[in-house]
């Protein structure tokens, strides 16, 4: 009985992840000169994130998760994803490892996104001495992000925002 709960609540936060990301697919269409791809599994759950866009002043590897939490936690990160965001962001200057995160929370009506820098977020945790960061402390960007905008006409986020922001990121 405890397995199968564990199981049925399991699929409900993959499926929850699942439409975060692609609400945020469809919302990339909406930004011009832009080419993404998504990063299929390579087998035994290694993949350096979810996919990896390519813009005429940046490029983004992105990984999205969505929470129904009021934190991010870098426990969320699995070890190939932490590892890979950190290696391409430090590859090239253009290059940014962003991890895209949606608190939404039906119960307490919150549904929240933001884009934040992996390396910049670590240097932010090791400092509070914590590995997580608050959704206020995101709201009050006291760790540098970009809120994420939602178009509820056709559940996207206007990401255009974004591409300016990114390196200040």
């Amino acid at each position: 009985m405890i397995k199968k709960d564990l199981r049925e609540l399991q699929r409900e936060r993959q499926q929850r992840g699942e439409e975060f990301q692609d609400e945020v697919r469809r919302s990339w269409a909406k930004v011009s000169n832009c080419w993404r791809m998504r990063i299929r599994d390579g087998g035994g759950g290694t993949r350096p994130a979810d996919e990896i866009v390519l813009l005429a002043d940046v490029n983004i590897l992105a990984e999205h998760k969505r929470t129904e939490a009021d934190r991010f936690e870098l426990a969320y990160l699995r070890p190939d994803q932490f590892k890979g965001l950190l290696l391409f962001d430090r590859c090239l200057e253009r290059n940014y490892g962003l991890v895209f995160v949606s608190f939404q929370n039906e119960a307490e009506g919150r549904d929240e996104a933001y884009a934040f820098r992996l390396a910049r977020a670590l240097q932010f945790m090791q400092e509070k001495k914590r590995q997580y960061v608050t959704l206020d402390e995101l709201k009050r960007a006291t760790l540098p992000c970009a809120p994420l905008a939602r178009i509820t006409a056709d559940i996207t986020y206007d990401l255009k925002g974004l591409v300016e922001c990114c390196k200040s990121l």
